[in-house]
């Protein structure tokens, strides 16, 4: 019996597997995931051929913003890794948008100068020429293409702003490079006296290359010119490639820290947060203005986790009013805030976030019905009445499409008296 039983069962999967695939006729290809395009360089100086893929932000079309770039010196794709990177900090709003570089030269054969000479005559022309890009400029590399990165920060330090190294294995003599980099820092640290560049650098569990490493963060320390901004971590849970994502994602955060807007600045005021950025524009080079992302992020956990609902909307009128700034803090989010707040209990805030909603945005029926819900759960059911009949009356004025919701709330309410 259990023979036939295991043979039947053999019988049935077989002829379970052996049937065709039949398409879902529910699904269907939509589109493909494009993050960017690919230009081929033959550079007039350099033996070989020079890859170029470019990657703009997400909101690069209906911004009409510019953006400062980023340039990876490209190994292994590493141009999909660092463009999603710079995507997620900047939707986070811990960095700005980036337009994205990467530059593959593993069919290109050439000296440092004559890769200078190839970024500055024809690839900065032609990024400048294709995408609206601020004059900040990053680079980062790995492995070798990190020491491409330190070469250019020692000898052509205007070249970029900030410079990002993964897996910057030195040694002293040189062992895989020519160039013995750490005598040649503390040449260019003996003789440069002011450096206003960002430079971040990270070594994994490499033992053979931790002296040297070493040794050139003593020299830093004791000969970084004056505004220099440099940090250097050891990541002894990471191996030489293990390590490349994560140097790029701390790295482009300390090349734009202060992009992220600190709660204590934003409950100072406008005036500091003006200040803030002031202050940043001049370290990055160009006018980054008021960036509404981190503002907005700084504004909305203040409302979210801070008792002190009536300040942080004064400070986004005062914004307002100051400096033409919308703060970043646009009506759905504040409405969310505003959700939370009623549902968490915290239902005083809640009025106050609605009512400075529909002060600001007096043809929303929207928020007249979320007014009217609030006050309906805090047993205010004469103001909650009033809110959802100013509701119910907008809402068909308009066409509104949830009408129905404000007419049912202010008819359930209605057979309360």
């Amino acid at each position: 019996m259990r023979a036939r039983n295991f043979i039947s069962s053999a019988v049935v999967s077989f002829f379970i597997l052996t049937i065709p695939a039949v398409p879902c006729l529910s699904q269907e290809k939509t589109g493909d995931v494009v993050i960017g395009s690919t230009y081929s360089f033959s550079p007039k100086n350099i033996e070989g051929r020079i890859e170029v893929s470019l990657h703009f932000p997400g909101d690069y079309e209906k911004s009409g913003a510019r953006y400062p770039v980023l340039y990876l010196l490209d190994v292994e794709k590493d141009f999909v890794f660092g463009s999603a990177v710079t995507d997620f900090l900047a939707a986070n709003g811990r960095i700005p948008g980036l337009v994205v570089v990467g530059v593959d030269l593993g069919q290109a054969t050439g000296t440092p100068r004559q890769l200078v000479e190839f970024f500055e005559n024809e690839l900065f022309p032609f990024v400048g020429n294709t995408a609206r890009i601020e004059p900040c400029r990053v680079l980062y590399g790995h492995s070798a293409r990190s020491f491409a990165a330190l070469v250019i920060l020692l000898r052509w330090p205007d070249l970029f702003y900030g410079y990002i190294g993964a897996g910057l294995g030195l040694t002293s003599p040189p062992w895989t490079t020519g160039i013995d980099l750490v005598q040649l820092a503390d040449e260019k640290f003996s003789e440069i006296r002011s450096l206003k560049k960002s430079f971040y650098f990270v070594l994994g569990n490499e033992q053979p290359f931790l002296p040297a490493v070493g040794k050139f963060v003593e020299i830093l320390k004791a000969k970084g010119p004056e505004g220099l901004d440099w940090k250097y971590e050891n990541m002894p849970d990471d191996d030489h490639f293990s390590n490349k994502l994560k140097t790029l994602y701390f790295g482009l955060e300390h090349v734009f820290r202060g992009w992220r807007l600190p709660l204590a600045v934003a409950k100072a005021g406008p005036e500091a947060i003006k200040a803030h950025y002031d202050r940043l524009s001049e370290r990055l080079g160009y006018a980054v203005g008021l960036p509404t992302g981190p503002i907005h992020r700084a504004i909305m956990d203040w409302l979210a986790y801070e008792d002190e609902v009536v300040t942080a909307l004064a400070v986004v009128n005062q914004l307002k009013e100051k400096f033409a700034s919308d703060s970043g803090v646009v009506e759905g989010d504040l409405r969310m805030g505003a959700f939370f707040a009623m549902n968490s209990g915290k239902l005083n805030d809640a009025i106050k976030i609605y009512s400075f909603l529909c002060r600001d945005y007096p043809e929303s029926a929207q928020n007249l019905n979320g007014l009217g819900e609030v006050y309906e759960k805090a047993g205010k059911l004469d103001l909650a009445r009033a809110s959802y009949e100013k509701a119910a009356a907008l809402g068909a004025a308009k066409n509104d499409p949830e009408l129905k919701k404000y007419q049912d709330n202010l008819a359930r309410l209605n057979r309360q008296k």
